[in-house]
């Protein structure tokens, strides 16, 4: 079988990476973990679009795992990436994201991910160091 790469063609995360770089970094990934690479789903452009991503989950017992470019790429629904993530571990398969190097293949990794990813919605709100240093110096 393989991992097959999962990649986006559109922003995610308030960042923007092409396509060729996407899956350089899935590949190099791949070589570092022994696996063997698959070739790239490309996700369409449509915001909040998740077509591609839904195949890969369909024949997930046709693989050994999803390796995406980076956890900014899954839904940010939590009850959606918590669903992602649980039909994976339920098929007793894994998921990666290359930028990160994080896994996922049981439940405590996924907490964890899912962990990760609602502090990473919340930053933006958080005030910036400039701030805090102006507060405290006041």
């Amino acid at each position: 079988m393989g991992y097959r790469g999962y990649i986006s063609s559109r922003p995610f995360g308030g960042e923007r990476a092409p396509q060729h770089v996407q899956n350089i970094v899935i590949r190099a990934f791949c070589e570092r973990k022994n696996f063997q690479y698959l070739l790239s789903a490309t996700e369409f452009a449509m915001p909040n679009c998740f077509l591609m991503l839904e195949q890969l989950l369909r024949n997930i017992e046709t693989v050994d795992g999803i390796v995406f470019y980076s956890l900014k790429q899954l839904p940010s629904q939590s009850v959606k990436k918590k669903e992602i993530l649980q039909r994976v571990i339920a098929a007793n398969r894994s998921i990666h994201f290359a930028v990160e190097g994080l896994s996922v293949s049981d439940y405590l990794s996924a907490e964890r991910v899912d962990e990760i990813t609602l502090v990473q919605s919340v930053l933006p709100s958080c005030l910036s160091m400039e701030t805090l240093r102006a507060s405290v110096k006041a």
